[in-house]
């Protein structure tokens, strides 16, 4: 048993098991905190007969590890703490005797059982200050187990609270005494109970002959694994690390230095998942005397004796070597600043060892969910992006460093330089102080960025993260997910506003129909209910078809909100019916595609005005908010006052509220683009983004600029749908500008776009193209714009029809007369189907005028 060695009381026990309140109490040969005992009786002290015992030990011993409990308790009636129970006395072969008195909270405690009638089990939190319960802390299935333990499989250990666990059975106390003449043979440990003293039991004893703590008090240490075989990286969940005398983690891949594409290279937007792994980490608490060793689906892919390894440094252990790096370490507190102001600076903040070892400032996750899936997990305060972690900061934090080499990594947006790198950490440093330099100021120029799309943060959340990645809005969406409904809380009808007033978050909606599709309301002073209908996939199993996006939309517009096509087009089947009806204030792209694009430009050629959004639809940890925004220039505030005063529970409006609403009539009014990284501005003739420009001539001057923290190489000019003019550079640059001269034969529509074919990806759970692209300028050769395209009408007719047919035909709608609906109406089905016909109405109107 390396240097433990547990004795032999059945000549001296007199008790069973059925003394215990608890039957599942541990017996036989046992391991406790990966020290052997021999459990094959109960040895009694104490109580009404007030026996003294003595139990043979025979032997030389550095340290004696006893196995007792008290079965009973008086501290639970008023008793005190500190009561002394018994004397242990341990009697040497020459006579001498050591004399140690055993008290109750102190080296001794209460065996556990079952408090009926109790909320909370009286002797939680009340185990011995000198000894230890028997059962210890594990590590629960990395990536498995029954629902009721997804919060502690998340928390890694089996208790929830990761407390010392109060998980039954434990039944019994070890405590361990040094001796201090261990040259000297012990003959026995003889128990003297005192008067009135409670009963109690020696369960058993272990003696042993090594000078190192029985039960350690080591601190876990990084400890580095190097595999001699690379694995993909969904194999390393299938690793686990075992540790008979101590603690670990789970192992956990390691960040190190790849082939940086381009994203990477600018710093703080993630890397890729490597091809394969081989450098893993973990955190080891052990005793000298311990073994660690590494398994794979459970079999030993290498071992190591922990104090060997201690000496050494590092070890191989057959599959795989096992590095301790150095274990020194300062408590910092960093600081991010504004370069220029010195103000705090939020951010989100990347930092890992030399070694590779991500760490987390206190609060944090230094290995977000283990990487694995985050979908409504892990959401707030924390980001992973490829290969690398996140934690979102208000611009100071702090924590453990190591000392020696750190790799750091900050971004805040889009308006300034990703930070990144390389520090030293002296022994006993205190502060870091990280600079971050502005590449731009949009708000200055009266420009504020915004996510119309944020799912299951809270709204602090929200500010956190919106804060710290630059955006004045964000707007968190309730939404249901068939039994599932989220953020219901958080909605107030008003934005909550940041300390520093910089950043809003607004709790509204997106209701969602499976088929006739999504649709964001922003703004909502009132819920508007359902959030989601026609059952699965969106609402409830089994559910009813309530209403459509045209009714939701102008229960919107009645509370002077903003309504947004949510990840146009998709779910493609009600947004020709709204654009047709003029119920949508713009269309939102979450990530850049030809199709998505093309069938905005579809709608556009039809003659329809839709200003384009950006929005994140962040509903995990991988994907930031913000990864896809929306930039909007703010109208004059009277403008936006008078949109404020049409929305029920007008009233006084705070700064915040007021800058909410300017925010989304810039939106409405087209003054916007939309971006995942760079950013853009237009101008025809002068007027900006949003601008209709009548009489224009033959030709129109347009310029167009980019600036980007993410170097690219393609400036364009859309006009109609067709790409007029193009800048190519060279070699990918962070600055653009395109000025070109383009033909005005028709009516059209001017936008701007950027970085869209580059091929740069950002490492978000979708894997996102980094580009931007401007709402239009609406350029009309008379006093008027108009503009259209019979295909496009038809395509748009055909998909009505076929909202149409889906509700007549396929949708559950109930048996008439049965349901009372929302909406009050007697003819539901009259109710679903006005706001279609309404849109094939219009749409032959504007057919006609063709």
């Amino acid at each position: 048993m390396s240097g433990y060695e547990p004795l032999d009381l059945r000549a001296v026990a007199d008790g069973t098991i059925e003394l215990l309140p608890n039957a599942d109490a541990p017996w036989g040969e046992q391991r406790f905190h990966g020290l052997p005992f021999r459990i094959d009786g109960l040895v009694r002290f104490g109580g009404p007969e007030r026996r003294a015992v003595a139990l043979p030990i025979a032997r030389r011993a550095e340290w004696v590890v006893v196995a007792h409990a008290l079965l009973q308790s008086r501290l639970f009636d008023g008793g005190a703490a500190g009561a002394e129970i018994a004397d242990y006395r341990f009697r040497y072969a020459d006579g001498h005797v050591e004399t140690v008195p055993i008290r109750e909270r102190f080296e001794i405690g209460v065996t556990a059982r079952d408090w009926p009638g109790r909320p909370l089990p009286l002797d939680w939190g009340q185990y011995p200050f000198l000894a230890v319960p028997d059962n210890e802390q594990q590590l629960l299935p990395r990536v498995s187990g029954r629902f009721d333990q997804a919060g502690a499989r998340l928390a890694e250990l089996d208790d929830p609270q990761t407390r010392e666990p109060y998980v039954l059975p434990y039944a019994y106390f070890l405590w361990a005494w040094r001796n201090p003449r261990p040259q000297v043979e012990l003959t026995a440990l003889e128990i003297v109970p005192r008067d009135d003293a409670p009963p109690a039991v020696v369960a058993g004893v272990t003696v042993s002959q090594l000078a190192e703590r029985p039960l350690g008090r080591e601190v876990a240490r990084e400890l580095l694994i190097d595999l001699a075989k690379p694995v993909a990286p969904a194999e390393v969940e299938r690793f686990t690390l075992q540790v008979d005398r101590g603690t670990a983690t789970h192992p956990f891949r390691r960040v190190l230095p790849a082939g940086d594409d381009p994203v990477t290279a600018v710093g703080g937007f993630g890397a890729p998942l490597p091809a394969e792994v081989t450098a893993l980490y973990a955190r080891v608490g052990a005793s000298p005397s311990a073994t660690v060793a590494l398994l794979r689906d459970g079999d030993v892919v290498a071992r190591a004796g922990w104090g060997e390894l201690t000496a050494a440094g590092t070890l191989d252990g057959g599959g795989a070597r096992f590095t301790l790096p150095d274990p020194r370490r300062a408590w910092v507190r960093i600081r991010v600043v504004d370069d220029t102001t010195g103000a705090p600076a939020a951010c989100r903040l990347h930092l890992r060892s030399g070694d590779g070892v991500p760490i987390a400032p206190y609060g944090h996750h230094a290995h977000v969910n283990g990487d694995m899936g985050t979908w409504n997990l892990d959401v707030g305060g924390d980001l992973r992006l490829g290969a690398r972690s996140y934690a979102y900061v208000d611009g100071s934090c702090e924590g453990w460093l190591p000392v020696g080499e750190l790799h750091v990594e900050a971004a805040a947006g889009f308006e300034v330089a990703p930070l990144r790198e390389t520090v030293t950490i002296a022994p006993g440093r205190r502060e870091l102080v990280l600079r971050l330099r502005r590449i731009a100021d949009l708000r200055a120029e009266g420009v504020l960025a915004g996510d119309t799309h944020v799912h299951f943060l809270s709204t602090q959340g929200a500010l956190r993260e919106g804060a710290g990645e630059g955006l004045a809005v964000v707007n968190l969406l309730q939404s249901q997910w068939s039994h599932l409904f989220t953020s219901t809380e958080e909605f107030t009808g008003a934005p909550l506003a940041a300390r520093d007033g910089r950043t809003v978050a607004f709790a509204a909606q997106e209701n969602r129909q499976n088929v006739l599709g999504h649709i964001s309301l922003l703004g909502l002073r009132e819920p508007i209910m359902p959030w989601c209908t026609g059952g699965a996939e969106e609402a409830e199993l089994g559910g009813g078809l309530e209403t459509t996006l045209s009714h939701w939309a102008d229960e919107c517009h009645e509370q002077g909100g903003t309504v947004v096509l949510a990840h146009f087009p998709c779910p493609y089947g009600e947004a020709p019916a709204l654009v047709a009806t003029g119920r949508v204030d713009a269309v939102e792209a979450i990530a850049w595609d030809p199709y998505n694009l093309g069938e905005w430009y579809r709608y556009l050629n039809a003659g329809y005005r839709l200003p384009l959004a950006g929005g994140s639809d962040k509903m995990t940890a991988e994907a930031p908010v913000g990864v896809m925004r929306t930039y909007v220039r703010l109208p004059a505030d009277e403008a936006a006052g008078a949109v404020a005063a049409g929305g029920a529970g007008a009233g006084a409006r705070t700064d915040a509220a007021r800058e909410f609403e300017r925010w989304c009539a810039g939106l409405r009014a087209g003054a916007s683009y939309a971006t995942s990284g760079p950013l853009l501005s237009l101008t025809v003739d002068g007027e900006p983004v949003g601008a209709t420009l009548l009489h224009a001539g033959e030709q129109v001057e347009v310029e167009a600029r980019m600036r980007s923290i993410v170097p690219l190489r393609t400036l364009e000019i859309v006009a109609g749908g067709e790409v007029v003019a193009m800048r190519r550079a060279e070699t990918a640059t962070d600055e653009l500008v395109l000025a070109a001269t383009v033909r005005v034969e028709q009516d059209t529509w001017i936008a701007a776009r950027c970085g869209i074919g580059d091929g740069l990806l950002h490492h978000d759970t979708w894997q996102r193209p980094v580009g931007a692209h401007t709402s239009p300028v609406y350029v009309a050769r008379g006093d008027a714009y108009a503009r259209n395209d019979l295909a496009a009408l038809a395509h748009m007719r055909a998909l009505v029809e076929g909202c149409l047919a889906y509700i007549r035909d396929r949708a559950p709608l109930g048996a008439p007369g049965r349901l009372s609906h929302r909406h009050g109406e007697p003819d539901h089905l009259a109710y679903l189907t006005r706001p279609l016909h309404q849109a094939l109405a219009a749409l032959d109107d504007r057919t006609m005028q063709r």
